[in-house]
């Protein structure tokens, strides 16, 4: 097993929860929204579905980062519909346009430890599902520093996708597994998204290509089955073991539709 050591950070301030990333002479420039514990910007912002989206809460945010934002900059393939897309982060959401130019992009975002993890953010949405609709779903990719240096490591950075409750948890430094019996954003092992190698989920650098981030996976589809009216979906990613390389998962697309065969899991797009 590597043992990562954690190296000293400058603290950030939390002026933002969410930020709008937009292209200006080749370099991306903030602009932030004030600071406030409501959401509903970064839900709305990923979904593609009027009236779907009722409001969103953080339940958890680290105390000194940007953990969220809001990108009307097209990046990794992000928006895949609209003209804007999510991007959640154990670090700092604001530096995903910024060049690669280092292996171990970090951000002490100083977050306590939450059901055995760190840095964790979980943002809450609300939605309310209209009748006839059986299958709710959203693109993502997830994006992150601990590649390659971490691939097939037990403690890694994870995204977990959870509907109607949130329940993950992760085990300790002798028995490390992250156990999530409500994710559907999960691999053809049932785990959650890692940097570790399973099939579409497979991390790769080229994925990551035109962001900070030195690898990500392919652009996939979440899905999960689902019935008319009120739901809670939770959307999670958090620290393993350590803060020091921080990962993103950028987020669009959020839907509901009729299918005739609504497969919960993930599948490239």
């Amino acid at each position: 097993m590597t043992v990562r050591a954690r190296v000293g950070l400058p603290a950030l301030t939390t002026a933002a929860v969410a930020a709008a990333i937009v292209a200006s002479s080749g370099q991306a420039k903030i602009k932030e929204y004030p600071l406030n514990p409501s959401a509903t910007p970064v839900a709305k912002a990923m979904s593609s579905q009027p009236g779907l989206v009722r409001r969103a809460v953080f339940s958890a945010l680290p105390p000194s980062s940007k953990p969220a934002a809001v990108s009307t900059t097209r990046l990794a393939g992000f928006p895949t519909k609209g003209g804007s897309f999510a991007i959640l982060s154990n670090g700092n959401a604001r530096r995903a346009a910024d060049p690669n130019n280092a292996p171990d992009t970090g951000s002490d975002a100083r977050g306590p430890s939450i059901r055995g993890a760190r840095d964790v953010v979980i943002m809450r949405i609300d939605v309310r599902v209209p009748a006839g609709d059986n299958c709710l779903s959203f693109d993502f990719r997830f994006l992150s520093e601990e590649f390659p240096e971490f691939v097939n490591e037990e403690f890694n950075d994870a995204f977990i996708a959870e509907l109607d409750g949130s329940n993950w948890k992760t085990g300790t430094k002798e028995e490390p597994a992250i156990t999530a019996p409500l994710n559907f954003a999960r691999d053809s092992k049932g785990n959650p998204i890692r940097v570790n190698k399973v099939g579409d989920t497979t991390v790769r650098a080229r994925y990551a290509k035109g962001t900070t981030y030195d690898g990500a996976t392919r652009r996939l589809r979440a899905s999960t089955k689902i019935n008319r009216g009120l739901h809670r979906l939770y959307l999670s990613i958090f620290d393993q073991g350590d803060r020091l390389y921080d990962s993103a998962v950028f987020l669009d697309n959020l839907r509901t539709s009729r299918a005739e065969k609504c497969r919960t899991g993930v599948k490239r797009t």
